[in-house]
């Protein structure tokens, strides 16, 4: 019932209700519907290993503050360790009171070392506390990230080098545009991805900053030694401004981003995928384990895998803009709004890590066709290559360009290629009974070893270039 107050203490899932931790201040209880919006503990328990570190850490600090004794250090951090394996071990051991990870974790403690725990919350807020927690939960996920970027780009490696001989036709405006190497085209998916390590790189590197000691926003009334426990915490700086450490979450929004950019990239190769696996192109196939069939056409195998990497960009992008909507004019410093932080961050790299785990996958085990391909091989790709033999005779670009689509128009008209075209259409062409015989697909390639481009030479320094950065 709306505005029913819950009492403070009571059952819940056969377990007993624990008082707040804050409750002091207030007489009565907390109103059940507000429980039910304010309660974060669902979510923000993914925090517990960085709430636990973050909280060890932090006895340190208190130890080097003269608020502890070694004695009571070494209770604290035994017991902190304790909750944490038993957490890890799968122990339910919260209470439906439970707030947050956070209350949580300290309410457990002080039940199993006693008073001393009441003194861990010293010189401490939940505002530099989470803060803490969701930067040292970015830093490791993101490591984690590039990882399995780089997991996709050993798969991407193994393609390239197996079809690095064969040709197949490179699209511009889905449109055949210019014959090019197979592994000239999944090293522009081995090279973007390496930008999105940078990004995810860059995403930890903004969270580098330690909040803890920060306080609620105005910081710490302790001689809490801030660099001892960024060192134990892996933080390579201090944050220079307590208002700032607590109250913003641009690292997490650039986290987001980063993950909406490379579930962008996922979805537009997977695009490709999908349609070159129809029937109309049948340039590749998946194996079955990466594809699903109908429930009513027992013919069909389509591109699941592909299909649902394409659909997670959406999600992607969506807790990119969900974050930043929430922080969209915001009074500094700490405001409750910052709840819903966490849950965008932790969507987002499940959602990533298991995208990326599938495309990897899917990547070892897709060949490409070389039979559908070859015969699909349009000679319209080479007008390029006529019109710079041109320009090599002396002839302007702008004219060369005229007369090789005057040609194309003919032969379109003719129901012919341009290649098929009879002599006396080439005569006009310097030596061009001679170059017609040399205007193959595999020429045009070869033409192209400039840096970056689609020749071989350029396409083995690529693959070496790949993996030294893979250091195989």
């Amino acid at each position: 019932m709306a505005g029913k107050v819950a009492k403070n203490k009571g059952t819940g899932k056969g377990k007993p209700k624990a008082d707040k931790l804050w409750q002091g201040r207030f007489e009565g209880g907390m109103a059940s519907s507000m429980e039910r919006l304010s309660i974060s503990l669902a979510f923000d328990r993914k925090l517990f290993r960085e709430d636990i570190e973050g909280s060890m850490a932090h006895a340190h600090g208190l130890k080097a503050a003269g608020v502890l004794t070694a004695p009571e250090l070494k209770k604290m951090l035994a017991g902190l360790e304790k909750v944490k394996a038993d957490l890890e071990a799968g122990k339910d051991l919260f209470l439906p009171s439970d707030e947050d990870i956070h209350m949580a974790v300290e309410r457990i403690l002080t039940e199993r070392i006693g008073a001393l725990g009441k003194k861990l919350h010293t010189g401490r807020s939940r505002n530099d506390q989470v803060a803490t927690d969701l930067k040292l939960y970015v830093r490791r996920r993101a490591a984690d990230l590039e990882t399995a970027i780089t997991g996709l780009q050993q798969a991407i490696y193994r393609k390239a080098l197996a079809y690095r001989n064969e040709l197949m036709p490179g699209y511009t405006h889905v449109q055949q545009a210019q014959p090019i190497y197979i592994a000239h085209y999944l090293l522009s998916f081995f090279w973007a991805l390496e930008r999105d390590k940078t990004r995810m790189r860059n995403a930890a590197a903004s969270a580098g900053q330690m909040p803890l000691g920060s306080g609620a926003l105005a910081g710490s009334a302790f001689p809490y030694q801030r660099e001892l426990v960024a060192a134990r915490l892996g933080f390579p700086e201090l944050s220079p401004n307590s208002i700032d450490a607590t109250a913003h979450r641009d690292f997490a929004l650039e986290f987001l981003g980063a993950c909406a950019v490379l579930g962008a990239l996922l979805s537009g190769y997977a695009e490709d995928f999908v349609l070159w696996s129809t029937q109309e192109f049948m340039y590749i196939e998946l194996g079955e384990a990466y594809t699903s069939g109908s429930s009513m056409m027992p013919q069909k195998k389509n591109p699941d895998s592909m299909e649902l990497i394409r659909g997670k960009s959406g999600r992607l992008l969506g807790n990119f803009t969900r974050l930043f909507t929430v922080m969209k004019g915001l009074p500094h410093a700490y405001d409750r709004d910052l709840q819903e932080d966490k849950e965008p961050v932790f969507d987002s790299v499940e959602t990533l890590d298991l995208c990326l785990t599938v495309m990897s996958e899917a990547m070892d085990s897709l060949r490409f066709r070389m039979d559908s391909i070859s015969k699909k091989m349009h000679p319209g790709m080479l007008a390029t290559d006529l019109a710079d033999y041109l320009v090599e005779k002396g002839i302007a670009f702008r004219d060369a360009h005229h007369i090789v689509g005057r040609m194309v128009g003919q032969a379109e008209a003719a129901g012919v290629s341009f290649l098929e075209l009879p002599e006396s259409a080439w005569a006009t062409i310097p030596d061009g009974k001679a170059f017609r015989k040399r205007l193959t697909f595999a020429y045009s390639a070869e033409r192209r070893n400039i840096a970056g481009g689609t020749g071989s030479k350029s396409v083995t320094s690529q693959l070496a270039q790949a993996k030294r950065l893979l250091k195989i």
